[in-house]
C-alpha cells in the first residue's frame, strides 16, 4: 500500500467516524491514538493495546477506588497519586508510569502494574518523598508497551 493509499484510508475513517456523531474518535483516530481502539458499539481491542479511560491526580483514593478529590496543584509535602481507570482488559497487560520533573523532565521514579483483568479495573500508583518537593511543574506518563497511552501535568507550590 503507498502513502498515498493509507493517508485516503485514514481519512475515510475519521470521515465515517464524524459522520456517526463520535467527534472525539474522530480526533483520536486522525491522531493515531491507540486509546480509541473502542467503539461506542461494544468492540474490541487488539491483543497488545489496553483500554486507557482516564487518568485522574489528588492525594488520596476514595473507598471506591477512585481519587478522592482531583487536583492539579500540590503542596511541597503531599504525597502525589494518580488513578488509572481502564476499561475491559485481558489479563496480564502491563502499566509503567513515569514521574518526572521540570521542562528537563528529570526522571523522578518508574513504577510498574498489572491490571486487573475484567470489565473496569483501576491503577493507584503513589509518589512520595521524605523530605519537601521542589516547587514546580511536574509530569507523570502512563506507558503501555513502551507506547505513551495518558499523561497528566501537575505543580508543586
Amino acid at each position: 500500500m503507498t502513502f498515498k493509499h493509507h493517508i485516503a484510508g485514514v481519512t475515510l475513517a475519521v470521515l465515517a467516524i464524524a459522520a456517526c456523531g463520535d467527534r472525539d474518535k474522530a480526533e483520536n483516530t486522525m491522531m493515531g491514538d491507540s486509546v480509541a481502539a473502542t467503539s461506542n458499539s461494544g468492540g474490541t481491542l487488539s491483543g497488545d493495546d489496553v483500554d486507557i479511560e482516564g487518568l485522574e491526580l489528588g492525594r488520596a483514593v476514595g473507598t471506591d477506588g477512585k481519587i478522592a478529590e482531583k487536583m492539579g496543584e500540590f503542596r511541597t509535602t503531599d504525597t502525589i497519586v494518580a488513578v488509572v481507570e481502564t476499561g475491559e482488559n485481558e489479563a496480564g497487560k502491563e502499566l509503567r508510569a513515569r514521574w518526572t520533573y521540570g521542562d528537563a523532565e528529570q526522571l523522578i521514579e518508574e513504577q510498574r502494574q498489572t491490571v486487573a483483568a475484567g470489565e473496569k479495573a483501576r491503577s493507584t500508583f503513589r509518589l512520595a518523598k521524605a523530605s519537601a518537593w521542589p516547587v514546580g511543574t511536574y509530569h507523570v506518563r502512563i506507558f503501555h508497551n513502551e507506547k505513551e497511552v495518558k499523561s497528566a501535568d501537575y505543580t508543586v507550590k
